[in-house]
C-alpha cells in the first residue's frame, strides 16, 4: 500500500512539473520582427496597409480606422486541405511617424467527405436516405513566427508608401500652379 501511494504522488509530482507555463513562453526574450516604424503619418500608413493586403488577396473581415486595427484573412485549398492565413494589423501613429504591428495566424482545416448511401446486398442503393456528409475539422494552428513573411510584408508596404508619397507630391505640384 505504502508503494502505490508513493508510486501515485511521484506521478502527480512529475505531472505538475511538466505542465505548460505560459508566463515563460510570453516574457521570454526572443527576436521580434513583426512590428516596424514607417517615417509617414498613420492615415498614409493605413491607406499602403489597405492596398497592400487587397493586392495580396486578402479579405477583410474587420476594420476599424479610428483605432488603426485591421483583420485580414486569405484561404488556400491543398487538395482537402484548407490552409487560412489570418493578418492582425494595428498602427500607432506617432507625430511625424507611424508603426505597424502586425501578427499572423495560420490554421489548418481537413475536409472529410462521408458516405451514408445504404445499400441492398451491397450492390444496389436503396432510397430515401443516406447521401454524403462533408465536415471540417481543424488540424492545427500556429502562430508565424517567419523573419522573411513579416520582411516582405513591409517591403510591400514601403513600395505602396512610395506609390502614395509620389502621388500627394504631384497633387500638390499641381494645386500650387
Amino acid at each position: 500500500m505504502k508503494k502505490f501511494i508513493f508510486l501515485v504522488s511521484s506521478v502527480f509530482l512529475f505531472a505538475s512539473c511538466a505542465t505548460f507555463n505560459p508566463s515563460k513562453e510570453v516574457f521570454k526574450e526572443k527576436a521580434s520582427y513583426n512590428f516596424k516604424e514607417f517615417p509617414v503619418s498613420g492615415k498614409i500608413l493605413y491607406q499602403a496597409f489597405i492596398k497592400t493586403i487587397y493586392f495580396h488577396n486578402f479579405i477583410i473581415e474587420k476594420e476599424n480606422k479610428e483605432e488603426g486595427f485591421i483583420l485580414a484573412k486569405r484561404c488556400f485549398q491543398k487538395g482537402k486541405r484548407n490552409i487560412i492565413l489570418l493578418l492582425q494589423a494595428k498602427i500607432i501613429p506617432d507625430e511625424n511617424k507611424s508603426t505597424l504591428y502586425l501578427n499572423a495566424l495560420q490554421t489548418t482545416e481537413r475536409l472529410f467527405v462521408a458516405d451514408r448511401t445504404r445499400f441492398f446486398l451491397w450492390i444496389i442503393p436503396l432510397p430515401g436516405g443516406g447521401g454524403k456528409e462533408a465536415s471540417r475539422i481543424k488540424e492545427g494552428e500556429k502562430v508565424i513566427e517567419d523573419k522573411e513573411f513579416y520582411q516582405k510584408f513591409f517591403k510591400e508596404i514601403e513600395k505602396e508608401i512610395d506609390k502614395l508619397k509620389k502621388k500627394l507630391g504631384d497633387k500638390e505640384k499641381k494645386d500650387k500652379k
